[in-house]
């Protein structure tokens, strides 16, 4: 009769093992799933910032090969410069207002998953050949 004793109370402290066990295991896979999401967040954050910087190389590479092209109102085509893993898209368009020509430089920049857009006006007089950067403007990418 003690020998059936005993074996019963094996069998409530098996479950009670298998029971604590699989807690753990849960709380386990669960802290590993927060931990990769935090992660890719900040990740996003990171390609979202190279994709701002990379979008504003573009801006800034437009407006020199516009000073740089010679004539005074010239047209620039659209084209795409890179930077390690990352591009930019860079196209502009060009109003002729009285003795100055503005512009509006449109670069695109690409990281990875995250693409970031900014908008640019540069305003050229063709008498003196004055280039002078009057906004850049984040717009959102469609």
């Amino acid at each position: 009769m003690i020998i059936l004793m005993i074996h019963r109370t094996g069998q409530a402290t098996l479950s009670f093992i298998i029971l604590i066990s699989g807690l753990i295991l849960e709380i386990a896979v669960a802290g590993s799933f927060v931990t990769y999401f935090l992660s890719s967040s900040g990740l996003g954050e990171r390609l979202s910032a190279r994709a701002l910087s990379v979008a504003s190389s573009g801006i800034r590479d437009a407006e020199i090969r516009l000073v740089r092209a010679g004539t005074l109102c010239g047209n620039i085509d659209t084209y795409t410069i890179s930077l390690d893993q990352d591009t930019a898209s860079v196209s502009a368009s060009k109003v002729v207002i009285g003795e100055n020509c503005e512009y509006t430089i449109t670069s695109i920049g690409s990281a990875g998953t995250r693409q970031r857009k900014l908008v640019a006006v540069l305003l050229m007089n063709t008498t003196t050949g004055l280039a002078e950067l009057r906004s850049v403007n984040e717009r959102p990418v469609q």
